[in-house]
């Protein structure tokens, strides 16, 4: 026991109920430690003990809290006060009850991972992500949360009517001291899980936000690279991101339902490159677009501020950039896809709604193709177009014509029209822009998957490789094929090689023939034929989960 723990001990003369309540107290912080376990995770002795710490000194500080609010005079104010030091508890009591109850509906450990989505997650997807969960268990479990905190504040206010026979002063001594050790101690707790989590969270958000900061130093390094060119004969090139699309719920990838019609016909094309073992690099948009639009992946080493994106570099190059997107335009301060985007000298943003209040759309993705810009003048391009694809809710993401499915599961009925629309929409991209004299070719890839069977969307704590599962294509135009037939047959070669999405950077900038990037390695570079990623080696969910399929 603590010295801070002996010395309140000694100063409520070893009063039993209080003991009890410190316990009590500090057996609910200290079991969250100990969830990792149901999980099958390994925990440290560290965490547990950081754990005890954290409990032990978030009670004695609240106590303390609670000692000087008893001594107010004003019976109003005191009761105010009182109020203040039992609100501040249940919240410090309710962050480890948090996750036992996110455990209790989900069967998972809360982690930074799902912290993350819901900086990302508006009303309305929130609203489709507990249709699918049981609501009463959710509701049970809401109502014990909420009556454990009041029963431990109760419990709390009871043990705190004894006063103390010390006078006045020796008692806010008493607590001047453990409040000021109290917040030390638990500012050094950071291995408890609560903790932990918080604080990579909070990593994770200042390095988006760095990367926007750092933005005018990339472009002055950018300049600096005199020798970036464009060694081919350049061209125009189409980037397409799809949204939570799996491939496994798409014809041309061998689903049993007609929902790919298009792509099916294009796959038996020689111009079409279909690959067959892509995988997305995280399961959440802003984490995979950030290392899948930059020089970032799982494999090196550069740090996400440092790296330049592939708008920045096809436009030092000398491509004209173009950013057309039916997602919402989020400032640079919420997503660094945003800052990315907003590199581009021509950008169009359909979705004209402001808010994360839910993720409607003013327009079907289809409008996207009639906002490509006239490139008669315009040697050298690089379109990025940004589906909203098949995000949820699925039923808002096609016209009511595409309501083509009618099974047993209505959200999977709804998934697969929305993979049908998305297929009518690459036409539609693919049919606008190969009447360009200069264009050579457009790529299709997924941001990530979805796990639709489960309901589980793209949940990253609920992780299944359903999640990571993307469609990744490649349709090429004759006069590219006749230029480099090598980078083609390269590509036929590679389309059942383990890939991950972090890795279009290096792709797209291969593409595209742009010399002088030297972060781009042949063994990270599919259009090479010293690319060497296989099924042991690739990784996702950033680094954190290996591919075993």
């Amino acid at each position: 026991m603590s010295a801070k723990s002996v010395l309140h001990l000694t100063a409520w003369q070893y009063d039993k109920k209080w003991v009890r309540t410190m316990i009590l107290y500090n057996g609910i912080v200290l079991s969250a430690a100990f969830i990792p376990l149901l999980s099958g995770q390994r925990i440290l002795h560290e965490e547990i003990a950081h754990a005890f710490v954290m409990g032990t000194a978030s009670f004695l500080t609240i106590f303390s809290l609670r000692i000087m609010a008893g001594q107010v005079r004003f019976s109003h104010l005191r009761r105010f006060c009182l109020g203040t030091v039992y609100l501040l508890g249940a919240v410090f009591l309710l962050i480890p009850l948090l996750f036992w109850g996110y455990y209790v509906v989900s069967g998972h450990v809360l982690s930074s991972a799902i912290v993350l989505t819901l900086f990302q997650t508006n009303g309305s997807e929130a609203m489709s992500y507990l249709k699918d969960q049981n609501i009463f268990l959710w509701c049970v479990t809401g109502t014990m949360l909420l009556s454990v905190v009041s029963a431990m504040m109760y419990i709390l206010h009871d043990a705190g009517r004894k006063q103390s026979r010390y006078p006045l002063w020796g008692q806010l001594l008493l607590v001047l001291v453990t409040l000021a050790a109290g917040f030390c101690v638990m500012e050094q707790s950071s291995s408890y899980l609560p903790v932990r989590i918080m604080d990579e969270t909070e990593n994770v958000l200042q390095e988006y936000q760095k990367y926007g900061q750092a933005k005018a130093v990339r472009q002055e390094r950018l300049q600096s690279l005199q020798n970036l060119r464009i060694s081919s004969s350049g061209g125009i090139f189409v980037l397409v991101i799809g949204e939570s699309e799996n491939r496994d719920h798409m014809q041309a990838y061998g689903y049993d339902r007609p929902d790919t019609p298009w792509l099916l016909q294009q796959t038996e094309k020689t111009n079409t490159i279909l690959f067959t073992h892509a995988y997305s690099n995280h399961s959440l948009t802003v984490p995979v677009l950030t290392y899948a639009l930059s020089e970032k992946n799982q494999y090196n080493d550069i740090s996400l501020e440092d790296a330049c994106s592939l708008m920045e570099v096809a436009k030092a190059a000398g491509y004209d950039t173009v950013w057309l997107s039916n997602q919402r335009h989020y400032g640079a301060w919420d997503t660094p896809v945003a800052e990315i985007a907003s590199t581009a000298d021509y950008q169009v943003w359909l979705n004209e709604r402001n808010g994360t209040e839910d993720c409607r759309t003013n327009y079907f993705d289809e409008v996207l193709a009639d906002t490509i810009p006239n490139l008669e003048d315009s040697s050298n391009a690089l379109i990025v177009i940004h589906l909203m694809g098949c995000h949820g809710s699925y039923g808002d993401r096609y016209p009511t014509k595409w309501n083509a499915f009618h099974g047993e599961n209505e959200r999977i009925d709804q998934y697969d029209n929305a993979v049908g629309y998305t297929d009518y929409v690459l036409q539609k991209i693919y049919d606008r822009i190969k009447a360009e004299s200069r264009f050579k070719g457009l790529v299709y890839v997924s941001d990530h998957g979805e796990e639709v069977d489960l309901g589980y969307f793209h949940e990253a704590t609920k992780f299944t490789y359903a999640m990571s599962h993307i469609p990744f294509v490649m349709i090429f135009s004759d006069t590219f094929i006749q230029e480099y037939p090598k980078i083609v047959d390269t590509l036929r070669n590679h389309r059942d090689a383990y890939w991950t999405n972090d890795l279009l950077y290096d792709v797209m900038t291969s593409l595209m023939g742009i010399d002088g990037v030297s972060t781009v390695m042949p063994d990270l570079d599919l259009t090479s034929d010293g690319y060497s990623l296989d099924r042991g080696t690739i990784r996702t969910l950033h680094g954190m989960k290996k591919i075993e399929e």
